[in-house]
């Protein structure tokens, strides 16, 4: 874990927030939901610990690579999954005490605001309006099975090419100058490393759905909402 000084990201105009476990808590919802697709499915249901890492990264990857999973068993629970959550779980995720207030203050001081998560962008885009979040956004981006936009590198590509956002060459030492063009904030490890891909620094967040990888990664941490607004503004 590294740290980042108050203010250091003030000059960053552009900040990607992911949604599950960042600005939202769709920890309860998500999980209800995948409790009922292990049961509709007949497949082992795993640990609490096992399905707590399951919220944030694409579903795919974590049925097939976490529990090694076939291609065909890991859809047929995406689609017990995606059924259940949303008719019961999708509207029920509450913003993080302080996360409207952060988003209102930003946009005010003329920083674009936009989301790139794993949700996909029509789902998010539902939580969002319902949450009232949506109005200080300048974007909301998602997976999108249909155009191969499935993992969080591919999503926070197409957040800063619908932006007219150019990539950093690099993003070492670029947070604390002020010279990235963008700040990926996340509460998972992949957060971080799809914005690596694309050359922008990231911060991970402590009160989302991160474990002791995001803890111990050498990734800008702010544990608290107060903390990540003095990140971010001046």
């Amino acid at each position: 874990m590294s740290t980042v000084a108050s203010g250091a990201l003030a000059d960053v105009p552009v900040v990607l927030l992911d949604l599950d476990g960042t600005l939202v808590d769709s920890g309860p919802g998500i999980l209800a939901a995948l409790e009922h697709a292990f049961a509709v499915r007949g497949e082992t249901l795993p640990s609490p610990e096992v399905l707590r890492t399951f919220v944030g990264p694409p579903l795919a990857e974590s049925f097939q690579g976490t529990l090694g999973l076939s291609a065909e068993r890991a859809e047929q629970l995406g689609l017990a999954y995606t059924e259940h959550y949303h008719a019961n779980g999708l509207l029920t995720a509450p913003p993080y005490p302080g996360i409207p207030e952060l988003l209102r203050r930003l946009s005010r001081a003329g920083r674009t605001v936009a989301v790139a998560t794993n949700k996909p962008e029509t789902t998010a885009r539902r939580l969002l309006a319902h949450q009232g979040l949506d109005g200080e956004l300048a974007l909301i981006g998602g997976t999108d099975r249909a155009t191969g936009r499935e993992d969080k590198a591919a999503v926070i590509g197409s957040v800063l090419h619908r932006l007219g956002v150019e990539p950093s060459s690099s993003a070492t030492g670029s947070a604390v100058a002020g010279r990235a063009p963008a700040v990926m904030i996340g509460d998972r490890l992949h957060d971080a490393e799809g914005a690596r891909t694309h050359g922008l620094p990231a911060v991970l967040v402590g009160w989302g759905y991160g474990g002791r990888v995001e803890q111990e990664a050498e990734v800008p941490r702010a544990e608290t909402v107060d903390a990540l607004e003095e990140m971010l503004l001046r």
